[in-house]
């Protein structure tokens, strides 16, 4: 008796095996088929990426009463300025990599209107939950 209730249960999986097993194998298959001429999904955020790999945003500190002559020099890089304060004598600009290269190499022919260019560090809001929140 008890192998006929071992049989009924085993005849009862099979059906239920070869559905998961059917629904894996179908969820397996690539849908850049489906979309023939389509972008690949994730493809414009990751050309947005590349473009922002491409251009950075900078502090440019610049000398007592040369602001003017850095914002030219903003201009002149082809870069953006985004923010100003004027009272730390700082730019926030965006600007090429291989502009601000360029901008560092020839430090000595800026040095009068430069003092110093960093990266402008990205920053992230902290997750509305965190480990010490309640």
């Amino acid at each position: 008796m008890q192998n006929k209730h071992a049989s009924t249960l085993y005849s009862g999986i099979k059906p239920i095996c070869g559905l998961v097993l059917s629904a894996a194998l179908f969820s397996s298959f690539s849908v850049q088929a489906y979309n023939k001429g389509m972008p690949a999904p994730g493809a414009k955020k990751q050309a947005e990426l590349s473009q922002e790999n491409s251009r950075a945003s900078y502090y440019l500190k610049y000398k007592p009463d040369m602001e003017t002559q850095a914002k030219s020099l903003v201009a002149k890089l082809g870069g953006t300025i985004t923010d100003t304060m004027p009272e730390r004598r700082v730019l926030i600009v965006s600007l090429d990599k291989s502009d601000i290269d360029n901008l560092t190499a020839n430090r000595k022919q800026y040095s009068d209107i430069i003092d110093y260019v960093e990266i402008n560090p990205q920053r992230q809001l902290l997750e509305k939950k965190t480990s010490l929140s309640y």
